[in-house]
């Protein structure tokens, strides 16, 4: 291992003057990071996409089917895959035959099965075997083929209740050849009980499975109608050769896959998504590395095992050099995944069983403590705990991590081990990641992107378990890592629907600080994607002008805030194949190019500010508070009327957020060195300051700490619920809607000294929710303690702190240099007012002057976006 190292190593350097001659990196400019290559910058626009086949629709009514294909690879183990779904039925095949077109030679030589049941394992089988498979069966049965003969007959059931069902496939015995470059024709004759997509297609089976033909699928017509609207870059799957040792890495499938793309198109920009995981032999031959549940469930491997990182490190680092020596020119960067769905949170973080409990992690948590704590001492002090000790020192039980019995938070005195275990899966997290990207920053020679998921800040603020189970929140420790260019994530699953704001996960303003690229991955489910369950699917678009209304929003709000994206075949089923869609993209490079021609950060005048350490805080029970408090408060944010940045709170202390408002969401934990910046970053502007800030001073409960931070004295209420209702004082400032849930809370605090005037909204009890205090004008102390905002809440404050309104109703509003963009959240006329120096508005698409004059009055429908720019 140690010799193969040194050569690649060698290998490496002595391609840097030739197959790494192209460089694609994040460059900061003007303040904005920015997607540059060979020195120029680009747009961050991008095609992702998965190969495969089309699936093919068939139902009760018996057909025959016949389809072409061009081998990508050669085999002499072929295999034929037939994959039939989840729904519940039959699915019946006959006649069944494969031919070479070049020569007539017969691949799979007519299958009309009569020669009975014993004749189904001389030509198939199926996966899973065993106790894995609770759903499916197959056998040869007579009277269910064409004309009532004898047909295959697959069988599905219905999982077990609480399960997923399994991946069940009909698969031909490995001995299929089949000839790169050669085309074949397949014919079948099918019938399903139901309505269902059958999907079928040719692989080479090895340790990473090699596609070789179906069905013609979508992926290379969209890679085509991508570059023809100018989108190069390509982002598409590949397998991580990974073999046992003594056995040589087989690239041929990373290779076919690469390939696939620059024969559609040849000037592609190459982004290949890498999954590292443990392969099955690995998990073998080291078993206490694999994650295991509290249930006993194993899985993949332990994100903080050094073994693992080591070992995927080094075959990651000879995958991305055998890539450079061969597709150097072309390749754009590298996109590491792993973990849950490849985004490096904990695999089953939404699920209730808690991992942590492989030998893995026990090693690796003794190791975090003896570093953190040193000595025994040390660590019986900080636990209160005479008899631990750092050599004996256990994972927190599940009956511990699964109890709230302190309420919102955990109690410091008599949980710190439950804090210092939240603290531990951060760092094991965010440390395989900076691992995994070191890797590739050498292997590249530092030529290329690094790109990776992590960071759902936000997103994560509903986990049952408590956010931290998540392994998200060290995202500072990213940022400041050198061999990071591009972080990443989905446009978020909350209020992404048509006329809802596409809000981000992350504190992707605070990603921009540090000179790093956001990237939003746009999933949107067109409407060439009827009927999907993918997550977000529901709020997806059933119509084409629905659903370039929404790529439209996304891309507006993506240009103003300085990121990347990239639309994503999520189905791999045709989501982008319609040229209406890219020629929308080639429209919408008038807007990028304002951005880039002459970059503009965004710097809006209202700061929402999340703390990491805080979240890190919350026992399952807090939930209550980081779902409204947290997750659902970006859609209060977003329809204020003026646009707004994400940012952590160690940016605002540090003095690098410049905002007129700041809506500090959970400075829940912060010591005095914290208090006294924060104060000082804040000092003469609005601040709201929600649910419970400066509530820990350290590892202890301080009102003091409290008053010092909002001006306000907070006590703990005994409200039955964490639910406010406007007082005569609010509705005459314009609050009309209730704010927090219906539900109790604890702790839930109030503003004991709050004045009448000050009270906008009280609890059941009376006590006060909402209280406003003013400064020094225009500086102001507004706290909420009820868990959540509302947008006539923000607009207030925003009011009072001088932000420029650009609407005085709810409208999604996102501005930055010469760009403003309005999402209609409503049917009806929008009025727009413009900030002071500014006087007429264009339209940022055709150029033509808006109707009408400031205040600009718009009529829109729910959905509706408009991209303006100011001449």
């Amino acid at each position: 291992m140690q010799r193969s190292f040194l050569v690649s190593t060698l290998l490496a350097a002595c391609l840097s003057s030739t197959a790494l001659a192209l460089t694609v990196r994040v460059e900061v400019r003007d303040g904005v990071p920015l997607l540059v290559v060979d020195g120029k910058p680009v747009r961050g626009r991008m095609f992702f996409g998965i190969p495969g086949s089309s699936p093919l629709r068939v139902g009760p009514e018996g057909k025959v089917v016949r389809f072409e294909f061009v081998a990508a690879e050669s085999a002499d183990n072929g295999t034929m895959h037939i994959r039939c779904g989840p729904q519940a039925g039959t699915v019946d095949l006959d006649d069944l035959r494969v031919v070479d077109l070049t020569d007539g030679r017969e691949v799979i030589p007519l299958r009309d099965f009569e020669a009975g049941p014993s004749s189904f394992a001389k030509d198939w089988t199926y996966w899973p075997t065993g106790a894995k498979n609770t759903t499916g069966a197959a056998e040869i049965q007579p009277g269910v083929g064409k004309g009532g003969s004898a047909g295959m007959r697959i069988t599905i059931q219905d999982p077990p209740r609480g399960s997923e069902p399994p991946d069940f496939h009909v698969y031909h015995q490995t001995r299929l050849k089949l000839l790169k470059g050669r085309r074949y024709e397949a014919t079948i004759w099918l019938r399903s009980s139901v309505d269902r997509d059958l999907t079928i297609a040719f692989y080479r089976p090895g340790s990473s499975f090699v596609y070789l033909g179906g069905p013609p699928g979508p992926y290379e017509t969209e890679i085509k109608l991508a570059a023809d609207a100018g989108v190069d870059f390509v982002s598409f799957p590949i397998g991580f050769p990974w073999p046992e040792p003594g056995k040589e890495a087989d690239f041929s499938a990373v290779d076919s896959a690469c390939e696939q793309v620059l024969r559609v198109n040849p000037k592609a920009l190459l982004l290949p998504r890498i999954g590292v995981y443990a392969p099955a032999w690995w998990s073998a031959q080291h078993p206490g590395e694999a994650m295991q549940w509290e249930d006993g469930k194993r899985l993949d491997a332990v994100p903080a095992s050094p073994r693992f990182r080591e070992d995927a490190a080094q075959r990651l680092r000879l995958l991305v050099e055998h890539l450079e020596a061969k597709f150097g020119d072309h390749i754009a960067g590298y996109h590491p995944t792993g973990q849950n769905t490849g985004e490096w949170f904990y695999h089953e973080t939404w699920g209730r069983p808690l991992n942590g409990y492989a030998p893995a992690d026990l090693a690796a948590w003794r190791a975090w403590l003896a570093v953190r704590y040193k000595t025994d001492a040390d660590l019986r002090k900080a636990w209160s705990d005479p008899r631990v000790a750092l050599e004996t020192a256990a994972v927190p039980t599940p009956r511990e991590r699964h109890a709230s019995p302190h309420g919102v938070f955990r109690d410091p005195k008599t949980e710190k081990p439950l804090l210092d275990w939240a603290d531990f899966q951060q760092e094991g997290m965010a440390d395989a990641v900076q691992t995994f990207a070191k890797a590739v920053r050498q292997a590249s020679a530092g030529r290329k992107l690094v790109v990776f998921f992590y960071g759902y800040v936000f997103e994560f603020g509903p986990v049952g378990n408590g956010p931290a189970t998540s392994g998200h929140y060290a995202l500072r420790r990213l940022l400041d890592s050198p061999d990071v260019d591009v972080l990443c994530s989905p446009i978020s699953y909350f209020d992404r629907g048509l006329g809802e704001s596409a809000p981000s996960m992350t504190a992707a303003e605070s990603v921009a600080l540090a000179g790093k690229l956001w990237l939003n991955e746009d999933d949107t489910r067109t409407y060439l994607a009827k009927g999907s369950t993918f997550p977000g699917a529901q709020a997806g678009a059933d119509t084409y002008e629905d659903t370039v209304k929404m790529l439209t929003r996304n891309v507006g709000q993506e240009a103003v805030r300085n990121f990347a994206t990239w639309w994503m075949d999520l189905g791999a089923t045709g989501w982008f194949n319609d040229r209406r869609l890219w020629d929308q993209m080639r429209r919408l490079e008038a807007v990028d190019r304002l951005m880039i021609d002459k970059p503009s950060a965004y710097r809006p005048e209202i700061a929402a500010v999340i703390d990491e350490e805080s979240m890190k805080r919350l026992a399952p029970a807090g939930v209550a508070v980081s779902r409204p408090g947290i997750y659902e408060a970006r859609r209060a944010l977003s329809l204020a009327g003026a646009p707004f940045g994400q940012y952590l709170l160690d940016d605002v202390i540090a003095g690098k957020v410049d905002a007129k408002l700041y809506v500090i969401l959970n400075a829940w934990s912060l010591n005095q060195e914290q208090r006294s910046g924060l104060r000082k970053a804040t000092q003469n502007r609005g601040v709201v300051w929600c649910y419970a800030p400066g509530w820990f001073d350290g590892d202890s409960p301080s009102p003091a700490s409290m008053q010092e931070l909002t001006g306000f004295k907070l006590e703990p209420s005994l409200a039955a619920q964490a639910h406010g209702e406007p007082t005569q004082a609010g509705r005459l400032q314009g609050l009309s809607q209730p704010i927090g849930p219906k539900v109790q809370i604890r702790p839930t605090f109030a503003a004991v000294d709050a004045t009448p005037d000050e009270v906008l909204t009280r609890y059941p009890d009376g006590s006060a929710a909402v209280a406003l205090r003013n400064g020094q004008a225009p500086g102001f102390s507004l706290f909420v303690g009820a868990p959540g905002m509302t947008s006539e809440l923000i607009r207030l404050a925003a009011r009072k702190a001088g932000v420029h309104l650009y609407t005085d109703s709810d409208c999604v509003v996102y501005a930055n240099g010469p760009l403003l963009v309005l999402s209609a959240s409503r049917d009806g006329e929008i009025r727009v007012t413009l900030p002071p120096g500014r006087t007429e508005l264009e339209d940022a698409l055709d150029g033509k002057p808006a109707a009408g004059n400031a205040p600009y009055i718009l009529p829109m429908q729910k959905g509706d976006v408009k991209i303006f720019r100011f001449p």
